[in-house]
């Protein structure tokens, strides 16, 4: 009798198959959306934000609405709001699905997650959240959320993150801040001609 060992290679992938089969249920997908799609996920015209904000604390945290999934909750301090266009400083409280050990394949990544990091985040008003913390908004994915960066002149510039997302390429955040001003317009516009 013959037996047969497969190679490490064999071995390898159906164990990555398996494991994908396993967790299929537990991943989620980030569809691409361009600037006026993700303000509109977000109801930018309604109650959504897009802030530019340094991260203050970070803490894990379970939601009653999700008790299977890890947050993490972020104290940020805003220094620009990109829709209204304000640059008064404020304190908001946002929840993020992941956490450490717990995240998912739509977490941002924990190395954006950390205090004193400078972001631009879309935010969204969410039921789950809103029943823990009235004033807090939540980020629903990697792709709602962008490093920053200071350029040689110290401009705050936003690092893009290619095509199929809200911000392909790199921007200034004035720049970016007109631009997303003038897309919720567009879209309240939109909003206004369907009723």
């Amino acid at each position: 009798m013959r037996i047969e060992i497969p190679s490490p290679r064999a071995t390898l992938l159906a164990a990555v198959a398996l494991l994908a089969l396993a967790t299929a249920p537990l991943t989620a997908a980030v569809v691409s959306r361009d600037l006026g799609q993700q303000l509109s996920l977000i109801q930018a015209h309604l109650d959504g934000r897009v802030v530019y904000a340094t991260i203050q604390a970070a803490e894990t945290t379970q939601l009653p609405a999700a008790p299977e999934i890890a947050f993490t909750k972020l104290t940020l301090e805003v220094k620009r709001d990109l829709v209204s266009g304000s640059t008064e400083a404020e304190t908001l409280r946002v929840f993020v699905p992941g956490a450490g050990e717990q995240r998912l394949s739509i977490s941002p990544p924990e190395s954006e997650m950390r205090v004193g990091e400078s972001l631009v985040l879309f935010l969204r008003k969410d039921a789950g959240v809103t029943e823990v913390d009235a004033a807090a908004f939540k980020v629903d994915s990697f792709a709602e959320s962008f490093r920053t960066q200071l350029n040689r002149k110290g401009e705050i510039i936003v690092l893009g993150e290619g095509q199929g997302s809200a911000i392909p390429d790199n921007a200034k955040l004035g720049d970016l801040a007109l631009k997303t001003q003038k897309a919720v317009e567009v879209l309240k516009s939109e909003q206004g001609n369907r009723k």
